[in-house]
């Protein structure tokens, strides 16, 4: 009988342990609770939207829309704007995008107040989700620390000390999301950084940031995700961000880089198809077909779509060229690049569509928008403009297709 007690005793034990061991592990595993991606509405068109003003010194680099309202356009500073003759937004030529206010023609003022609106519910929204993965963690200093997916609040502030790290792992799931609630300042000293990890996307992390301050980051800093700020966002000299600022107050910038984040694949065009040819009696018909291939070199093309009656197979080399040869002129504008697209082997090709990219540094360096990048296809000894299409842009680059009439050397330029 005392053996059988001792039996049972040592049993409830070991099972009790074991529970207690995996109630820890949910406490303090993060992830466990689920976080859901914020619905931003269409305060997610913007990479900037405030509502008392964006203010900007030296050479800022923004790609992405921006906004204020229910403030008027003055409220932009430093941006030099100039107005679109529909009256309905601004350029510039620190901007690769639009620049809207609240006092610009309509549509814009009704979209304007939809967008701020849905901001603030998008703020509003991440504040209130899920019970938290962790509390408090790490008393909200997060240099050198990695964050699985999960939602964090903290009662204080969050900050990143000096030239230290934050890691976003997303363990292979690219559908992973990261919820911040801070009820004080996230603060970003000089150097620091977030950085992505293992399929970690920045448009799935979201700052739900409510203190007297908001949100600083330093000089030289780089961030990842969607910033809601309950009140003003400053970025000092050389700062950078990959997400988007939504402000209730202001943005404050410096010489700074942001980013929309976006989907990590440009959008498929198609190709018109080829006109129908009737057969005589005596005529053999070879099919049409579409055949879209994955481009090696080291060009800035990535892919290429095919049309041609009898491809059966065709491997595609984009080479790098210095220039077009003597005795040709160069192409028009200012060239990024000069390119050879060559198959391994003849192919018949009636039409084909070429997927390119160009650095949005490049581009802004250049002050060239993307709707003016054209690819040239060299006919002879003359440049040809074929029809070039902006798709998106993605990080640090800009994707473009243009449509040509077969492999040869190529031209991209602005």
């Amino acid at each position: 009988m005392k053996q059988t007690t001792e039996c049972a005793g040592r049993i409830f034990s070991l099972v009790f342990t074991a529970a207690l061991i995996v109630l820890l592990a949910a406490a303090i595993i993060p992830g466990v609770n689920g976080a859901s991606a914020v619905d931003l509405g269409s305060a997610g068109n913007f990479v900037i939207l405030a509502k008392s003003g964006i203010t900007t010194t030296g050479t800022t680099k923004i790609v992405g829309n921006i906004g204020v309202s229910p403030i008027a356009g003055t409220a932009m500073t430093g941006f030099d704007l100039i107005k679109d003759s529909s009256n309905q937004f601004s350029t510039s030529s620190l901007l690769v995008g639009k620049a809207y206010a609240a006092n610009y023609a309509s549509p814009t003022p009704s979209a304007l107040t939809t967008a701020v609106s849905n901001m603030e519910t998008a703020y509003t929204s991440a504040a209130g989700q899920g019970i938290p993965d962790a509390t408090e963690l790490y008393a909200g200093n997060l240099g050198g620390r990695t964050l699985a997916t999960g939602i964090y609040k903290w009662s204080t502030g969050v900050l990143i000390p000096a030239s230290t790290v934050l890691t976003f792992d997303a363990k292979g799931d690219g559908n992973a999301v990261w919820i911040f609630q801070v009820a004080g300042d996230l603060t970003m000293n000089s150097g620091s950084q977030m950085q992505l990890k293992n399929g970690a996307k920045a448009e799935n992390i979201f700052w739900q940031v409510a203190g007297p301050t908001s949100v600083t980051m330093g000089s030289g800093t780089h961030a990842e995700g969607n910033i809601l700020a309950q009140k003003a966002i400053t970025m000092k000299s050389g700062a950078s961000l990959h997400g988007r600022a939504l402000a209730q107050t202001a943005v404050t910038l410096i010489s700074d880089t942001i980013t929309t984040p976006v989907a990590s694949t440009p959008p498929a065009p198609t190709l018109a198809p080829l006109p129908l040819i009737t057969p005589s009696p005596s005529l053999t018909v070879i099919p049409t077909k579409t055949m879209t291939v994955n481009v090696g070199g080291n060009s800035a093309v990535y892919k290429a779509m095919f049309m041609g009656r009898g491809l059966n197979g065709i491997i595609v080399a984009g080479t790098f060229v210095s220039g077009p040869g003597t005795m040709i002129a160069p192409a028009p504008g200012t060239v990024y690049q000069y390119f050879d697209l060559v198959p391994a082997q003849f192919t018949r090709i009636d039409r084909e569509l070429i997927y390119f990219t160009v650095p949005v540094a490049w581009m802004t360096g250049n002050q060239i928008q993307p709707e003016n990048i054209v690819l040239y296809n060299l006919d002879g000894n003359q440049w040809t403009a074929l029809p070039t299409k902006f798709e998106n842009s993605v990080g640090t680059r800009d994707y473009f297709t243009a449509t040509g009439p077969g492999l040869t050397q190529y031209a991209i330029a602005g």
